[in-house]
């Protein structure tokens, strides 16, 4: 029988080599005290840590402008995250921090997908679009 714990360890050190920071909008405001106005607040940190980015085309299910689910082909990105990685959700901001590959160091992602789920989870997996090439 399969080490569960073993196979996710193994994972986590040859399958995330890179170092993301996820961040999600809470939507909430703070009173700027130099202007008086009211201007977003900071975003959640949700994860700051491991994680293993892959390119892929697929057939990605996403919510389209009008909210409705739509299927398309599009070049998509696979982020890898640890088990104890909290659960993604649609919208959250992937940076990548830290990357073996130092092109991708700067970029951002958007979460398109929930994340996937599995009877033997050994790590997270969730789609990501990209949104920009530089520095955030």
């Amino acid at each position: 029988m399969l080490d569960q714990a073993g196979v996710a360890r193994f994972a986590e050190r040859h399958l995330m080599p890179d170092t993301v920071k996820v961040t999600r909008d809470v939507g909430e405001q703070v009173l700027d005290p130099e202007t008086g106005q009211l201007i977003d607040g900071p975003p959640l940190v949700v994860h700051d840590g491991n994680a293993g980015l892959y390119p892929q085309q697929e057939k990605i299910r996403s919510r389209g402008q009008d909210g409705a689910w739509v299927e398309e082909i599009r070049a998509g990105y696979k982020l890898l995250l640890p088990l104890s990685a909290p659960e993604l959700e649609d919208h959250d901001v992937v940076l990548v921090v830290k990357a073996r590959d130092e092109q991708a160091e700067g970029r951002s992602y958007e979460v398109t997908t929930l994340g996937e789920v599995s009877s033997f989870p050994v790590l997270r997996t969730v789609w990501l679009e990209q949104r920009n090439r530089g520095a955030q």
